[in-house]
């Protein structure tokens, strides 16, 4: 090793024989590396050594070296273990590349990296610091957890950027953790990783089908996981900046768009009252009415998906008879279903229907659903709306009929975004109805479902609590 020494820079490099012998800590103090052999039963003095001179980099040698002493090193945060005697090409290809550092450690310092949120879960305390460790150079925000549950729990309230799971957990494996945090609110669409000693196929083809983006074996090396979570967060960051983007013209088109919808409707609605149009002019102005409606009720849905992800949504809840809104909205879809000459049927046999709710949203949703059972309906059928209760919730169901194509494709992920059903009619549709519908009744304590019925019948219907607090 003496000899190798020779042939670099002896002024940047130390080559300890026993760590246990040495004590003279003034001789790294200008050092960049540091090669230290070992038997790996001293790598407690090594780390410490290590925490005293956290900018010197460290190499392990040994002519004996197991993959169980490559994991107890890499999990005491050293990462390279080389082969007794170090290659002199190893060396001079380390001094070779070491004047790009600078140039990692800056890229390190980017805008997109500060407050970034980071998730690790693993049950060994020691794999965690050495995550820590390897993240520190990029100033992430980190949140380690050894229990399962605790990391299940901060995701709960905690809009991860990225999330570091061990598969290996006695309480809840990772892969189970993984499933049960996706389903959270908040990190449904937040980046995973696995990292684990396991390297079978069988479990990285499990890791990536539940939706992880990378799989990491231990013991990995620093440098490309640090790159490996910069590109990660730097891709997130980009498509962030994208969708907030989009999101953003789409609040301010949907909106700006209200104001003109809503003079052409009321301008409609004038003409409507003037008794000197004749029979032809009368039917136009009413269908005029009816696209434009169509249309207010579609830029709002847009307007209201932007709000309710963006946690916008404040229901302004007041008592309010359900029958007077039902009611309303019939009253609003009356040209819709005068042109395909269809009828609605009310039925309500209670006394009491005051419920605690937003009235502008509960009007929005039983909207969406009427107007989505006209849409689909069969014309010269009839529309049946029923006003029920149990002894805790007031229960609304519609039920229309369509045709048996229809009917038979219609399942309950209808009220998932963006999903439709009407790939053989020729209508506009943005596939929002039916979602928005789910997110309001939620929103309100209740809950929505679809039921296929007898004779082509479909039956949607919801509850509201009678005592609704916002959920």
């Amino acid at each position: 090793m003496n000899n190798l020494l020779k042939e670099v820079d002896n002024d940047k490099v130390l080559y300890i024989e026993n760590i246990a012998d040495f004590n003279n800590n003034q001789l790294l103090k200008n050092k960049k590396l540091c090669i230290i052999k070992t038997n790996f039963k001293d790598l407690a003095l090594i780390k410490k050594l290590a925490k005293v001179h956290p900018h010197l980099d460290l190499w392990l040698t040994s002519e004996n070296i197991t993959r169980k002493d490559i994991f107890a090193a890499n999990s005491c945060g050293i990462q390279n273990i080389l082969p007794f005697p170090v290659q002199p090409e190893t060396l001079h290809e380390y001094f070779k590349q070491k004047p790009n550092q600078s140039k990692i450690d800056a890229k390190f310092n980017e805008e997109f990296l500060k407050n970034k949120q980071i998730l690790i879960l693993d049950d060994n305390i020691l794999n965690i610091e050495l995550l820590e460790e390897t993240l520190e150079p990029l100033n992430l925000d980190i949140h380690s957890f050894l229990k399962p549950q605790d990391a299940i729990a901060s995701a709960a309230e905690i809009k991860y950027d990225l999330l570091l799971l061990d598969i290996m957990i006695p309480e809840i494996s990772g892969f189970d953790a993984a499933k049960i945090i996706k389903n959270s609110s908040l990190n449904h669409n937040t980046p995973i990783i696995f990292i684990s000693a396991l390297s079978d196929a069988e479990n990285k083809i499990k890791g990536y089908d539940l939706g992880s983006i990378a799989y990491i074996e231990k013991p990995f090396n620093v440098s490309v996981v640090q790159s490996q979570i910069y590109n990660i967060l730097k891709s997130k960051s980009l498509q962030d900046a994208l969708e907030e983007t989009r999101e953003t013209f789409l609040a301010m088109v949907t909106h700006d768009l209200k104001t003109p919808i809503n003079a052409e409707i009321c301008a409609l609605e004038l003409l409507l009252k003037n008794k000197s149009a004749n029979a032809l002019e009368h039917e136009i102005i009413c269908d005029m009415l009816s696209a434009s409606k169509y249309m207010k009720t579609l830029v709002e849905n847009l307007l209201f998906k932007y709000k309710s992800e963006n946690n916008n949504i404040i229901l302004q809840l007041e008592p309010y008879p359900l029958e007077s809104i039902i009611r309303k909205c019939i009253e609003e879809i009356h040209y819709l279903t005068q042109d395909k000459e269809q009828k609605i049927m009310f039925k309500n046999k209670l006394r009491e229907t005051i419920c605690n709710v937003d009235y502008i949203e509960i009007k929005r949703t039983i909207n969406n659903l009427l107007t989505n059972a006209n849409q689909y309906s069969l014309p010269k059928t009839t529309i049946t709306i029923e006003l029920k209760e149990t002894e805790h919730d007031f229960i609304i169901e519609i039920i229309n009929q369509s045709d048996k194509e229809r009917t038979k494709n219609l399942k309950e992920d209808i009220f998932e975004k963006f999903v439709q059903y009407n790939r053989s009619t020729k209508t506009v549709n943005t596939g929002l109805g039916l979602y928005i519908c789910k997110k309001i009744v939620e929103l309100h304590g209740g809950s929505i479902h679809y039921e296929p019925m007898a004779s082509n019948k479909n039956k949607f219907w919801f509850n509201l609590p009678k005592c609704a607090t916002q959920r």
